[in-house]
C-alpha cells in the first residue's frame, strides 16, 4: 500500500513537472508584438521587436538588414513577423539560449553571376614620369561607389547595377581628372596616365591672399559645403603593425559608419560588418604598454567634422601659414596652403598642406605630420600606459585625408595614418636588451553611401572607442570579401597575410603576448586638449 501511494505521488510529481515544463519552454517566438509601421528596414523591425520583447537577435554579415520590406499585419507573433520579413531574402531563424539567430540559407542551385556586375582593374601612373600614383581616388562620377589605389598605384573596383551612363573617374591632387565611360572599358587591366596641371595665381580671379582669412571662411562654409543629413557609410579599413620592419599583425574589415551631419555634435558610430586578421605571435615581445588607437581614433581624421589645431582659430597663433600655389583637383581650382609650427612654441603641432576649393571654399583634403618641434611634447598624447623601466617616444606621425563631391556636397572619401614609436629601456644594465621600433599603418576608404537609413546603430552592435580591431575579429577566409570593394594589398603584405593565416589555423586560440601596439591618431578634439 505504501509502495502504491509512493508511486502515485511520483506520478503526480512527474505530471506536474511535465505540465510546468510545457509552460516554461514556450518559445519566445510565440510572443505577440505590434510593429509601428507597415514598411521599414529589416534592421528597424528587429530593433523594435528586440525593444518590445526584451530579446536579442544575432546574425552574420550575410543577413541584409538594410533591405526595406513590408508587412501585412502589425500585430501577431514574432515567428509570423519574421517569416514575412525575412522570406524574400531566404533568411532562416531559430531560437537558442533565449536569443533568436538569423542565418542565410544555403541554396542548392549554383549562384549565377550578376550579368550587370563588372570588375575593373587598373594602374594609375604619372603621364610624364611613368611613376605609380599611390592612393588615387577611383570612383563612379556622381555616385558613392569607389575605392583608392594602393601604395603601388594599383586598384580593383567591383561594380554592380551599372548602366550605360556611368563614368569611371580617377583623381589625384594636382592632376587633371580622368574620365572614361564604363561601357567603353573592354580590357582586363587599365593603365591610367594622369597629367599634372598647375594654374598660376594671376590666371584666375581669387579672393584676398591671406591664408587665415581663407581658412576662416572655409570653416564658416561647412554647413553649405558638407552633408547636413545623417548617412550610413560602408568603408574598408586596414591596419598593420610592424616591429623592426617585420609584420607583427594585420587586420582588415568592412565597417559601417553612422555618420552624423557636419553640424551635429553627436559622435559618429562604427560597427564591424565583417573582418579578418592574422598575428605573428612568434615575433611578439614581452612588452606591456598601450598606445592610443582603434577605429574611432582613425575616424578623427575627418578634420572637417572633428576639428584639429591648424583648423581652429584659437590655435592659429601656434602656426605659420602661407599660400603656395593654386592647382586643379577634380577640374576645380584649389588653394594649396602650407602650415608649420611657429618657432618657440612648446606644443605638439603639425606641419603640412591644406587643400581648399577656390570657388566654394570647401576643405577638400589635407596632408600633415607631427612637426619635429612638437615630437618631444607628443608622448603623452600617443602612449597611454607604459612600464616604468621603458622609455617610449614617438618618432614620426603622418596623416592624410581627402573628401569627394557627390550631388554638390563634399563627403569623406579616404584617410591614412602612419605612426612610428621607439621603445628602449631606461639607462641601466638592460639598456641594450630592448631597442625596438614599432610602425603602425592604417587606412580606410569609403566604398558606398546609403542615405535611406536614419536610425542610429543599436548599442550592442557598435564598436567602442577603446576597442582594438585585431581583438574584435576572428574570421579568416581566402575568398572573404565577395562583392565588397577593398584597397588592394601590397604583394609583400598579401604574402604575409596568407602565411600568417596558415599559422592562425593552428594557433587560432593563442592570445597575444602582453603588448598591444595599435595605430593611433592624436586626440585632436579641442575639448580634449
Amino acid at each position: 500500500m505504501k509502495s502504491c501511494c509512493f508511486n502515485i505521488v511520483i506520478l503526480f510529481i512527474f505530471i506536474y513537472l511535465q505540465h510546468h515544463n510545457l509552460f516554461a519552454q514556450k518559445s519566445i517566438l510565440d510572443k505577440e508584438v505590434k510593429l509601428s509601421a507597415f514598411t521599414n528596414s529589416i534592421e528597424n523591425y528587429l530593433d523594435e521587436i528586440s525593444n518590445e520583447c526584451k530579446i536579442e537577435f544575432s546574425y552574420t554579415s550575410k543577413v541584409p538588414v538594410y533591405h526595406v520590406v513590408s508587412i501585412s499585419k502589425q500585430k501577431r507573433t514574432i515567428r509570423e513577423h519574421l517569416q514575412e520579413i525575412l522570406c524574400k531574402d531566404s533568411i532562416s531563424f531559430t531560437e537558442r539560449n533565449n536569443k533568436i539567430l538569423l542565418f542565410a540559407e544555403k541554396s542548392s542551385r549554383p549562384i549565377k553571376p550578376n550579368p550587370e556586375a563588372k570588375q575593373i582593374k587598373g594602374l594609375v601612373v604619372d603621364k610624364k614620369t611613368k611613376k605609380p600614383l599611390p592612393y588615387a581616388n577611383v570612383f563612379i562620377i556622381n555616385k558613392s561607389i569607389g575605392t583608392i589605389s594602393n601604395a603601388s598605384g594599383s586598384f580593383f573596383l567591383k561594380l554592380t547595377n551599372i548602366d550605360d551612363t556611368d563614368t569611371l573617374g580617377i583623381s589625384y591632387i594636382g592632376y587633371r581628372l580622368f574620365r572614361i565611360p564604363v561601357h567603353e572599358i573592354d580590357t582586363s587591366q587599365l593603365v591610367i596616365r594622369l597629367s599634372s596641371e598647375q594654374v598660376q595665381i594671376n590666371e584666375i580671379l581669387v579672393r584676398p591672399y591671406d591664408p587665415i582669412y581663407i581658412i576662416t571662411k572655409a570653416l564658416e562654409n561647412i554647413p553649405k559645403n558638407y552633408e547636413q543629413e545623417p548617412l550610413v557609410l560602408t568603408a574598408f579599413f586596414r591596419e598593420a603593425i610592424r616591429l623592426n620592419n617585420s609584420n607583427l599583425s594585420l587586420s582588415e574589415a568592412i565597417i559601417k559608419i553612422y555618420k552624423e551631419s557636419y553640424t551635429s555634435l553627436r559622435p559618429d558610430q562604427v560597427k564591424i560588418f565583417k573582418g579578418r586578421k592574422s598575428n605573428n605571435t612568434e615575433k611578439k615581445e614581452n612588452i606591456d604598454f598601450i598606445v592610443q588607437g582603434g577605429l574611432y581614433n582613425n575616424l578623427q581624421l575627418d578634420i572637417v567634422k572633428n576639428g584639429i589645431t591648424f583648423l581652429d582659430k584659437d590655435y592659429f597663433h601656434l602656426y605659420v601659414y602661407a599660400i603656395e600655389k593654386i592647382i586643379y583637383h577634380q577640374d576645380k581650382p584649389t588653394y594649396v596652403i602650407s602650415f608649420d609650427q611657429r618657432k618657440g612654441v612648446r606644443y605638439p603641432c603639425y606641419k603640412g598642406r591644406l587643400y581648399i576649393d577656390v570657388e566654394s571654399l570647401a576643405i577638400i583634403g589635407a596632408t600633415f605630420e607631427l612637426s619635429q618641434e612638437g615630437i618631444d611634447y607628443a608622448t603623452g598624447i600617443y602612449v597611454k600606459k607604459c612600464p616604468k623601466k621603458l622609455r617610449v617616444k614617438p618618432v614620426s606621425a603622418s596623416y592624410e585625408v581627402y573628401y569627394r563631391m557627390i550631388d554638390n556636397r563634399w563627403n569623406l572619401s579616404h584617410a591614412r595614418s602612419d605612426v612610428n614609436i621607439k621603445v628602449k629601456h631606461k639607462k641601466d644594465k638592460l639598456q641594450d636588451k630592448i631597442n625596438y621600433e614599432y610602425e603602425s599603418i592604417s587606412e580606410f576608404v569609403i566604398t558606398s553611401i546609403d542615405s535611406s537609413v536614419t536610425a542610429r546603430f543599436r548599442f550592442n552592435e557598435i564598436a567602442r572607442p577603446r576597442d582594438i580591431l585585431v581583438e574584435q575579429i576572428k574570421e579568416t577566409d581566402d575568398a572573404f570579401w565577395g562583392d565588397e570593394n577593398i584597397i588592394i594589398p601590397e604583394e609583400p603584405i598579401e604574402k604575409t597575410v596568407l602565411r600568417l593565416w596558415k599559422k592562425d589555423k593552428i594557433q587560432y586560440d593563442q592570445n597575444y603576448a602582453t603588448g598591444k601596439i595599435v595605430d593611433t591618431l592624436p586626440n585632436i578634439n579641442k575639448n580634449d586638449e
